[in-house]
């Protein structure tokens, strides 16, 4: 059996619904590519769009750590 170079759990799941309708035989060989395209466009997208929750806690990480103080000895 062929080596996958993407598993299906990292597929998002307009690529997986693309593929499951492909495989259903709904959707024709000739439509795949263009769906699996236009699919990780839409997740590209959504993931620009949305802060990842990994960026938005080191924010609050770094807010909460309070300014040294120094002495003006």
């Amino acid at each position: 059996m062929a080596h996958l170079e993407t598993p299906a759990s990292s597929l998002t799941q307009g690529e997986q619904r693309a593929l499951a309708s492909f495989i259903a035989g709904r959707l024709p060989a000739g439509q795949l590519h263009g769906e699996l395209c236009r699919a990780r466009e839409q997740a590209l997208a959504k993931a620009t769009a949305q802060p990842s929750a990994a960026t938005a806690a080191a924010a609050a990480a770094a807010a909460a750590v309070p300014a040294p103080a120094f002495n003006a000895a």
